[in-house]
């Protein structure tokens, strides 16, 4: 039987960058633009994937029981492999499986910076829980995506938000979970059906509303933005230490802020969440040596601000969009002509309910 999945992109409201520590928070939504995943199973003896990104690949099963090579393709690899061994676990039982994947998570052969790893895979998690009837709940859909994320090297420091965002959909509110205990787990060879089972302390995930006349408008730098590197060099410097506390102490209650904000309709409080959280970042940003401010994103954040709206910059920065957030239509179709005029794209993306 041939079966469809889909997982969206993704782009934070507020939370960046604090949310990459254990325990801490970030909101989130998904966009409607998506990775889809085409499954069947078969009788052969390899998985079969085609790609509109990377061309053709087949993997044969005694591949997936080895270390993988470091390859534009380990993604997909490593999140089949982290499915069979799950589901399976013994090669002798492993079923064939052709896939086909597809992305609109970009723009003119460029990324647009909506999390398009994490909705890789998640979108063959779904995918995988169809075809073989798996019955995964959300949650346990997460949860294997986060392993498949913790298990490589270059996503392993990762908040893991857009996962859960390629997982539920809509406005998200999420909660990091204590990586390092998650990680010794997986150190300790304890089985991916074990790790799942087991509560990952300080996860969190809830759907939040999402006010019916409050408009989102997104701006594309054309400048894709590396946030894995960016992370990287965050997390390895030593002179984090008090700028790491200090972001962390002050992003907390702006979260607290905002999601009171949505739940009771109060714009101006949103408003000031969103502000005052970019000042935070661009303080944190600055001690750490990051360019998280561009020419392109600061032009962008100052055409919305002349115009009385309310912008961010969505992720890491270093480039790809700005956020901002209007009570009336007039005013998202005002400050998209000025962004056009200024060499900023308007992206036509909404929130996406998943409706699953």
């Amino acid at each position: 039987m041939l079966v469809t999945a889909q997982a969206p992109g993704k782009l934070f409201l507020i939370g960046e960058y604090a949310i990459t520590f254990p325990f801490q928070s970030a909101v989130a939504f998904a966009v409607d633009k998506y990775v889809t995943v085409t499954a069947e199973a078969n009788d052969t003896r390899v998985v079969d994937i085609t790609s509109d990104q990377l061309g053709n690949l087949k993997i044969p099963f005694e591949h997936l029981q080895k270390s993988l090579t470091m390859d534009n393709w380990q993604l997909v690899k490593r999140t089949i492999a982290v499915l069979y061994q799950y589901y399976f676990k013994n090669i002798a039982v492993y079923k064939g499986l052709k896939l086909n994947i597809t992305s609109d998570l970009t723009f003119q052969g460029k990324k647009l910076g909506l999390g398009s790893s994490a909705a890789v895979v998640i979108a063959l998690i779904k995918a995988f829980n169809k075809v073989f009837n798996l019955k995964l709940s959300k949650q346990e859909q997460f949860k294997l995506g986060a392993i498949v994320m913790l298990t490589l090297p270059q996503f392993s420091k990762g908040s893991m938000a857009d996962v859960a965002v390629a997982t539920y959909g809509d406005v998200l509110s999420y909660r990091k979970f204590d990586d390092a205990f998650v990680k010794q787990l997986l150190t300790n060879g304890t089985d991916y059906a074990t790790i799942m089972q087991r509560d990952w302390p300080g996860l969190d995930i809830k759907i939040l509303p999402w006010p019916d006349d409050w408009q989102i408008a997104i701006g594309w730098t054309k400048t894709p933005a590396d946030t894995q590197a960016i992370l990287n060099h965050v997390m390895s410097s030593e002179k984090i230490a008090t700028a790491k506390e200090e972001l962390v102490l002050t992003t907390k209650p702006l979260i607290d802020k905002f999601i009171s904000g949505l739940e009771n309709n109060d714009f101006e409080m949103v408003s000031q969440s969103i502000l005052l959280n970019a000042i935070n970042i661009t303080n944190y940003t600055n001690a750490v040596a990051i360019n998280y401010l561009t020419d392109s994103l600061t032009n962008a954040l100052n055409i919305a601000n002349a115009l009385h709206i309310p912008a961010k910059i969505s992720g890491a920065g270093g480039g790809d969009n700005v956020i901002a957030i209007t009570t009336h239509n007039e005013n998202k179709e005002k400050l998209q002509k000025a962004w056009q005029r200024s060499g900023i794209i308007p992206l036509p993306l909404h929130i996406a309910t998943l409706g699953e």
